[in-house]
This record gives structure tokens, C-alpha cells and sequence, in this order.
């Protein structure tokens, strides 16, 4: 989920900033609410207001707020102004995982080089390894890491991915105890570009076919490996995340996880208009549930027509 990849990267931030200053207690705070953010089992952006995130372990006021902020404007500005006081540090270059704010500050000064783009550049050439503090194994490191932080950022085009796609769920349906599976998200909705691929599928063995899908030949570089979800890159970095739900709420999860935001906001306005419930895991009048195996399901209840996943785009 971009939400929570992006938010856990700029914790990560401000947790290695703030060690740079020699702040105590903070930084840990910071590494172990990013570890928070990133395992969620839904996007951040969905759990509302400072209430409820400070209901997720080890998220206090300060740390919810930041969160909100950058959900609402794409950006946190505490980060900005760390990043200002310590001589304007390249944010694009702490992303990369492995490059603190030392080294950072070092290629900034020493090479010039405040991008993703120029960092990978002048790696390919041989040029960190010559640096204090530098050696071939970490240029190559950090590379992989730079490479890594550029596909996260790219958009593949529908079409250039489609063959992956397809072959990826034919991949994922012939796995043994996998009884339902769909590709969700942008791509079932057939935007031109996709940032990731999502996948849902329905099992009573989580556990052995999260295992049975980390084993296969095509996927590459898991970071996440659950009974509710994988995530792993494909052959040319495309991000995938394969999320294990129960049959039972098959549609709502299906629905939910395709998208529209935007869509699925008006849908739960319609609801909350009846004093019901929508979410992930269906439709509820208070505990009872309304509708949750089909889709079709949940726009029956609330009396809607059917929308293909193309049309799922803002207001009903």
C-alpha cells in the first residue's frame, strides 16, 4: 500500500535525523511506529481520525498527527524542518535504505549529488567506493537500494504488464488449497498506468499457501510474508501484494480493494445514510451482517446498480 510504504519511509527519516542530533528515546519511538505502519492490514488512510491511529501500538498524538498530515497534504513538515536545520539534507536520498544522514550529507558536499538519479549514476561508474566511508560492497548495496526506490516510484503501463499479470494469477489459482482468486485494484479497473498489482484469493490455509506462493520461481524480494498478505516484486520491479481473505467476504474485500477511493467513499456514504457499516469485511446493520460474499451483493442491499470495476471512479 503506497500510503503506508511512503509513511513508514519518512518516519524512518525523522527517526534517523533525530539520532543525528542526538535526541534520546525519540528515534526508537519513530523505527518502531514505522514497523507499525508498514504491517498494517489496510491502507492508513482508512483508520480516520488521531482516535483511532492512536489506537495502533506505539502511535501517541505526536506520531498520529504527522501521519494524518502527510495522508492530507503528501508531505510532514517536522521532517521538512529537520531536513532544513541539517543543511538542507536531500530527502530523495534518504530514501534509500542504508544511506543515513552522514553519508547522505557526504555525497551532497563531496559529489554533488542530491538525486536518486545522480546517486545511481555515479555508482555505476565507481565513483562512492573511493569516498571515506565507502567500499565496493556498500556502492553495490546502496545501488540495489537507489534501483529499489525507483521502481516503487514507476508506473508501468497497463499493456507492458498485462502478460505478467495474466501469468500471474494462473501462477497463484494452481497453487494447491487456493479456492478463489482475482487481480483487484488499478488494473482491474483498466487505468492506463499501474503503480502495483493487487491480488485477492480465498483459502482455509493461509499459512501453507503464503508459504507455497513465497516459494515460486517468479516472485523476487519478498517484504511481507504473512497469513493475510505477501508482497513481493516480479522480474521487472512491478510491486505486487497478495492478500488472503475468507470466503465469506470475498466481495466486500474484492470491492474494497478495487477502488476507487473515491468510488468507495460514496458507496459508504450511501450506507451510513441507512445506518449500516461498509468496510473490507462487509456491509453491517450494527454487528448483523448484510452483505459480504459478492459484490453484487453489497450494491443490492444498499440499492445501487452494478458498476463495472472501469466505471468505479468518484460519485455514484
Amino acid at each position: 500500500m503506497p500510503n503506508n510504504q511512503a509513511i513508514a519511509g519518512k518516519l524512518r527519516q525523522i527517526a534517523a535525523l533525530l539520532q543525528e542530533q542526538n535526541v534520546q528515546f525519540k528515534p526508537a519511538a519513530y523505527r518502531r511506529a514505522a514497523q507499525v505502519i508498514e504491517e498494517l492490514p489496510k491502507d492508513v488512510s482508512t483508520y480516520g481520525d488521531e482516535k483511532e491511529l492512536k489506537k495502533l501500538p506505539g502511535i501517541g498524538e505526536a506520531i498520529a498527527g504527522k501521519i494524518i498530515e502527510y495522508v492530507e497534504t503528501g508531505e510532514i513538515s517536522f521532517l521538512t524542518k529537520l531536513q532544513a536545520e541539517q543543511g538542507g539534507i536531500s530527502a530523495d536520498l534518504m530514501d534509500i535504505e542504508g544511506l543515513g544522514p552522514k553519508r547522505v550529507r557526504q555525497l551532497q558536499k563531496e559529489l554533488g549529488i542530491t538525486s536518486v538519479a545522480q546517486l545511481m549514476d555515479a555508482a555505476e561508474r565507481g565513483k562512492l567506493r573511493v569516498l571515506d566511508l565507502w567500499d565496493e560492497i556498500l556502492e553495490k548495496k546502496v545501488l540495489e537500494n537507489a534501483k529499489k526506490v525507483g521502481e516503487r516510484t514507476h508506473r508501468f503501463p497497463r499493456e507492458e504488464v498485462k502478460d505478467d499479470v495474466e501469468l500471474l494469477l494462473t501462477t497463484v489459482q494452481k497453487v494447491q488449497k487456493v479456492q478463489r482468486c482475482a487481480v483487484a485494484g488499478s488494473y482491474r479497473r483498466e487505468k492506463e498506468t499501474v503503480g502495483d498489482i493487487d491480488i485477492l484469493l480465498v483459502t482455509t490455509d493461509p499459512s501453507s499457501v503464503s508459504d507455497a506462493i513465497a516459494a515460486l520461481p517468479i516472485v523476487r524480494d519478498i517484504v511481507a510474508h504473512g497469513e493475510k498478505k505477501i508482497s513481493f516484486d516480479l522480474h521487472n520491479g512491478l510491486r505486487v501484494d497478495v492478500r488472503l481473505v475468507k470466503a465469506n467476504q470475498w466481495g466486500a474485500a474484492l470491492m474494497y480493494f478495487t477502488g476507487s477511493k473515491e468510488h468507495n467513499i460514496a458507496v459508504r456514504k450511501v450506507a451510513i445514510k441507512k445506518g449500516w457499516k461498509l468496510n473490507e469485511y462487509g456491509l453491517f446493520n450494527g454487528d448483523a451482517v448484510v452483505a459480504s460474499k459478492e459484490e453484487q451483493d453489497i450494491y443490492d442491499a444498499l440499492e445501487l446498480k452494478w458498476y463495472e470495476p472501469r466505471e468505479r471512479t468518484g460519485s455514484l
